[in-house]
């Protein structure tokens, strides 16, 4: 659905924005030949431009909608009748019709909590220290011992190597030197 221009980009469909511009007649005078330009070449636009041009045809020969005089008699009681909430907490308008914030006396403000730095360090009580710090490094202690045995055989004995070790010594000149 896209042929090369002149330089050999494609040429790309009207967007439904420019499809609506240009049956209600908002384009600009170039804008506008352009479409119809691209409009003549293109099937798939000129149906987009058919379609928006019925449906615009149908908006407006449609009647206004009525609504019942008792419903616009309830509509126009809503600020009489309706209670309308209390406002937010810590909000209020001044004289003036401004919005401020309230302090409120009765609840604690936000943030209410220690100041930062004003309780003991970590470590000192609690989680870290006594009972539960023992019990919790006996738990890793126990852990690694375990994982430790998991290594060894059943035997108690330690796997031999596939391949002999190769022995290193000294030579006369103090260099290690590695034999079989």
């Amino acid at each position: 659905m896209t042929d090369l221009r002149g330089w050999g980009l494609p040429e790309q469909h009207l967007l439904p924005d420019a499809v609506v511009a240009f049956v209600d007649g908002e384009l600009s005078s170039v804008a506008h030949e352009r479409a119809s330009a691209h409009i003549q070449r293109c099937g798939f636009c000129a149906l987009e431009t058919y379609t928006q041009q019925q449906a615009r045809a149908a908006v407006r020969t449609a009647s206004a909608p009525t609504a019942s005089a008792s419903l616009l008699d309830r509509l126009g009681a809503i600020p009489q009748e309706v209670e309308l909430p209390s406002a937010p907490d810590g909000l209020a308008i001044t004289e003036d019709g401004q919005f401020v914030t309230v302090q409120r006396t009765d609840k604690p403000a936000f943030g209410s909590g220690p100041v930062l730095g004003s309780s003991k360090p970590l470590g000192s009580q609690g989680w870290f220290s006594g009972r539960r710090a023992r019990q919790g490094a006996g738990v890793v202690v126990s852990g690694m011992l375990l994982s430790a045995l998991a290594f060894v055989t059943p035997d108690g004995e330690p796997e031999a190597p596939a391949q002999p070790a190769p022995l290193i010594h000294q030579d006369l000149s103090g260099a290690l030197v590695g034999t079989r």
